[in-house]
């Protein structure tokens, strides 16, 4: 018996909601040691993104990314990768959360390197790329041994999965998700909304006192 539609859409409804509940339970994963975050660690603004190195969109949010912390100094972004898309997306994954060992600056070149690479992710292409990016390729090399790599990953899909996020890319910005490529405008306008609620908060916090 197929569902009426408006049982589906209170189906659907319980379901954001849940998501959300998860979400706000669970900020502290993403503001843990072991998601690679860069920017202004007192940022007023924290960007999370769920991408994945094979995704199409993912690269065109890498650009927005970049040009957002190369304009907002006030803004820290931190990167869950969730390879979902084959093989060479947990390959990428693997030797990216390998990179994070050599520091969040040496991460992220390891990051841009990757996100700008449009072939295929073999192991002979991230070494290159490792290489060109300033890594220390034989310490990455040993660093990828490391039996915590695959769960953390693995922990990136569940919490995904737990707080509503299916594909790549996706977002959350200061506590609120968004499925799916934004844009920079995008972005910068959901940015002003959150400094505009903060700047309100403020305000009125300063008014009552």
């Amino acid at each position: 018996q197929r569902k009426k539609p408006e049982d589906q859409m209170e189906q659907a409804q319980l379901e954001e909601e849940r998501a959300q509940l998860a979400l706000e339970e669970n900020m502290e994963f993403f503001n843990g040691d072991g998601v690679p975050t860069v920017g202004n660690p007192d940022a007023d603004i924290h960007v999370v993104e769920f991408f994945d190195y094979n995704c199409g969109y993912c690269k065109r949010a890498f650009s927005d990314v970049f040009l957002l912390l190369e304009e907002d100094d006030n803004v820290k972004v931190s990167f869950v990768d969730m390879p979902i898309l084959g093989p060479s997306s947990q390959l990428a994954a693997e030797w990216s959360m390998a990179a994070k060992k050599q520091g969040a600056e040496k991460y992220f070149e390891f990051h841009s390197a990757l996100m700008k690479n449009p072939g295929t992710k073999n192991e002979g292409v991230l070494e290159m790329l490792a290489e060109k990016a300033g890594l220390d390729v034989e310490q990455l090399k040993e660093d990828l041994e490391d039996p915590e790599i695959v769960p953390h990953l693995d922990d990136n899909k569940r919490m995904a999965s737990e707080i509503g996020v299916r594909g790549t890319p996706a977002f959350i910005v200061n506590g609120e998700l968004f499925r799916g490529y934004l844009g920079y405008d995008g972005l910068k306008a959901v940015i002003k909304d959150k400094r505009d609620a903060l700047n309100d908060a403020e305000s009125l916090f300063i008014t009552n006192v």
